[in-house]
């Protein structure tokens, strides 16, 4: 047996093109006007355990991933015409086997069309938007939220690699003490990763949203607003059909809302929400007839001498439905505040984050002191879960408690951030016993001498878990990293991962459990920065703002340039 590698040899441009702005001239009605450039190049070698069946042990299906992320901007006066360009391709992704040319993996899948088997150009993002004294018109790509994001949460979450937009048209107006939103569109999910695995990418099915908003800013000490939503989403056998038929199809959801807020009354702030959706079709309603679904969602912020006190509250049922239909597409339409710590979120707290059945709240307190340099707070959240399908292992209901302790101590230059907690999730058959989760998280930061500073971040949790069909076993988490700082613009960081979680999809490279890396970051100024990373890190459960993703890990090289937008 004959095997030949075939690395196609490629010189990719990791060219340093930062973020810059300029004046162009003789460009007619555009003249005069300023383009924006923004660049983000990522070049990484992706190690694979995987090995070629009945053949030696050599690392034969690794190769190399190229990403690149451009966005354009050209503004004259209040006119923004924008776009974002997205490429990738895969390098040393086929071998010859006895003479026959095998690809290791395909990037995409039949719903994308490319001239190449290996690399892909898309014109993700483009949108047009004229401003005016009282009215804004935005045509593409845009983003919306209504309220705290319970009816209608449409955002860019670069942070966990969500960037779903709604392509179509927007108008913002406002008047006096009113201001008015309407959007109507399709979804435009993106689809080139930066951070999940590009491969097997498919065509994205769009769905339609329409929605609108009315705020009123002067109702005596209030201030209110009405919103809606409606939605239509498309299915599988819609994948070639193009998305505009979706406003001609039967609406699954229809959301309708209003929020309420109040500032300074009674030496408080307060706001409320309440969100109804009507689920129209079976598929979703999970029945014949139509289903409601409900959210009431309150806080209050109180100031009693030097303390704040933060009282949040929730009552959620049947609103996740509409998410779980949009799972496959990895994003939420719906993202209302989940009063949870989301640095610790894990397979068995992502269930409630995400309940179609819970109920519950959390208070806050912080207490400033030594003129506000020591910050520390105490909060415990207490929710009553009874939704039991979906993400849940627990075949009960479940009562849930977690307290929280922290402190900011900002003395000078130096910096620390601690918090720790406990969570027990009691279900009420006493024979599954009780989820446990402890965790603890430190951040450091110190000068050390001269222009060096050094920092630390450590985090741990370990889950004890109840009894469960499935038997899993308890487990322990540890993400550390510290970093050596070198002035302004040079940073060596050493990064420590550990879990023995038999859930995580991900092996480390020093040990199973065990990944262990090295970064060197370059800031040459405030716009750019350059990155070189080497090992790897582990896959886990990533919230943002409410939404939560698992991303997966990571073994190999990578090398990366960005600028801000």
């Amino acid at each position: 047996m004959k095997l030949n590698k075939v690395f196609l040899p490629a010189l990719v441009a990791l060219i340093p093109a930062e973020s810059f702005a300029t004046e162009l001239y003789g460009m007619g009605p555009l003249s005069s006007s300023t383009l924006l450039v923004n660049s983000e190049t990522y070049l990484r070698y992706r190690h694979t355990d995987e090995k070629l069946v009945n053949f030696e042990d050599r690392n034969i299906l690794d190769y190399v991933e190229q990403v690149e992320r451009l966005n354009l901007s050209l503004t004259k006066d209040r006119l923004t015409i924008g776009a974002q360009l997205d490429q990738v391709g895969l390098f040393a992704n086929r071998y010859i086997l006895d003479g026959v040319l095998y690809h290791e993996r395909d990037l995409y899948d039949s719903s994308i069309s490319s001239p190449f088997p290996d690399a892909l150009v898309m014109l993700e993002k483009i949108y047009l938007q004229q401003r005016y004294n009282n009215v804004s018109f935005t045509l593409g790509d845009g983003y919306v939220t209504f309220g705290r994001g319970a009816a209608l949460n449409m955002v860019r979450n670069a942070s966990i690699d969500i960037d779903t937009s709604l392509r179509g048209a927007q108008v913002a107006v406002s008047s006096g003490n009113m201001d008015f939103t309407v959007v109507s569109g399709v979804t435009n999910r993106q689809q080139i990763n930066r951070l999940n695995i590009n491969v097997d990418l498919d065509d994205d099915i769009p769905h339609m949203v329409t929605g609108a908003q009315v705020r009123h800013y002067a109702l005596g000490p209030l201030q209110g607003g009405l919103h809606g939503v409606i939605a239509r989403f498309g299915r599988s056998e819609d994948a070639d059909l193009p998305g505009i038929l979706r406003y001609e199809e039967e609406l699954d959801a229809v959301i309708g809302g209003a929020t309420l807020e109040a500032f300074g009354v009674a030496g408080m702030d307060l706001y409320l929400e309440g969100d109804l959706f009507r689920y129209q079709t079976q598929e979703i309603a999970g029945q014949e007839d139509p289903l409601l679904g409900k959210l009431l969602y309150a806080s209050a912020s109180l100031y009693p001498g030097p303390a704040v006190v933060l009282v949040e509250a929730k009552i959620s049922s049947d609103t996740e439905r509409i998410n779980s239909f949009l799972g496959s597409d990895g994003w939420e339409i719906s993202a209302p505040p989940t009063l949870e710590y989301e640095r610790v979120i894990t397979e068995d707290t992502s269930a409630a984050v995400n309940s179609n059945d819970i109920y519950g709240g959390r208070i806050r307190v912080d207490l400033p002191m030594a003129d506000s340099t020591f910050l520390p707070y105490a909060s415990v959240s207490a929710f009553r879960d009874r939704d039991i399908g979906g993400l849940h292992f627990n075949r009960s209901p479940e009562t849930i408690a977690h307290p929280i302790v922290g402190t900011q101590w900002l003395p000078g230059e130096r910096v620390l951030i601690l918090n720790a907690g406990h969570r027990r999730d009691v279900r009420d058959d006493t024979v599954e016993g009780v989820d446990r989760l402890t965790h603890t998280d430190i951040e450091f930061a110190t000068p050390a001498f001269g222009e060096e500073a050094i920092e630390i971040a450590v985090s741990m949790l370990h889950n004890q878990w109840g009894e469960n069909p499935q038997g899993q076993e308890d487990f322990l988490t540890m993400q550390n990293a510290f970093v050596w700082k070198h002035g302004e613009k040079l940073d060596f960081l050493i990064y420590q991962d550990w879990s023995n979680n038999e859930l995580i999809p991900s092996k480390g490279n020093l040990t199973e459990e065990l990944y262990g890396a090295l970064e060197v970051q370059y800031k040459p100024n405030t716009s750019s920065e350059f990155t070189a990373f080497y090992g790897a890190y582990m896959a886990g459960i990533r919230c943002s703002g409410g939404q939560c993703r698992t991303l997966p890990g990571f073994e190999g090289f990578q090398m990366t340039y960005t600028t801000q937008f």
